[in-house]
């Protein structure tokens, strides 16, 4: 995959990343975090104090994986 830096930087050598394992595995909390207030943020709860920010871990969490399990079973039952 494309290297954010674009051009070759300590993590890549031609703006390229080799990825051989699971994506997850590299990825550290503070991006999963991030990762989640975009999904979060993307269903409509904003990231400022009164949307996300005011909600606690659990919630937040509860919320990413009801929203997977509800996707998953649309994509399964094929229910658009």
């Amino acid at each position: 995959m494309d290297c954010p830096c674009g051009t070759g930087c300590d993590d890549c050598s031609n703006g390229k990343i080799e990825i051989t394992g699971c994506p997850l595995e590299i990825l550290d909390w503070d991006i999963s975090q991030v990762v989640m207030h975009a999904d979060i943020y993307e269903k409509g709860l904003p990231v400022v104090a009164g949307g996300q920010l005011d909600q606690t871990q659990w919630f937040l969490e509860a919320f990413s994986f009801i929203m997977a399990e509800k996707n998953y079973w649309k994509k399964k039952l094929r229910i658009f």
